[in-house]
C-alpha cells in the first residue's frame, strides 16, 4: 500500500488557496475538511508528486 498524500493546501471559495498542516489526507481527514467548507486541496507525495484533490465527491482519497 501507498502511503498517503499530505496536505499542504486548502482551497475554499471564501478565502481561497491557504497554507495549510493538516496532515496525511485521510478519509477522516477528507470529510472534516468538507465540514469547514474546504472544497480542493493540494497534496504532496514525494518531492515532485504535487496534486490537486478535490473533495466535492463522497468517495475517500487515494
Amino acid at each position: 500500500m501507498s502511503r498517503p498524500r499530505t496536505v499542504t493546501h486548502v482551497y475554499t471559495l471564501q478565502t481561497g488557496w491557504q497554507k495549510s498542516l493538516e496532515g496525511p489526507l485521510t478519509a477522516e481527514l477528507a470529510d472534516a475538511l468538507r465540514r469547514r467548507g474546504v472544497s480542493m486541496v493540494r497534496a504532496r507525495r514525494g518531492l515532485f508528486d504535487v496534486r490537486e484533490v478535490s473533495l466535492l465527491n463522497e468517495s475517500p482519497p487515494r
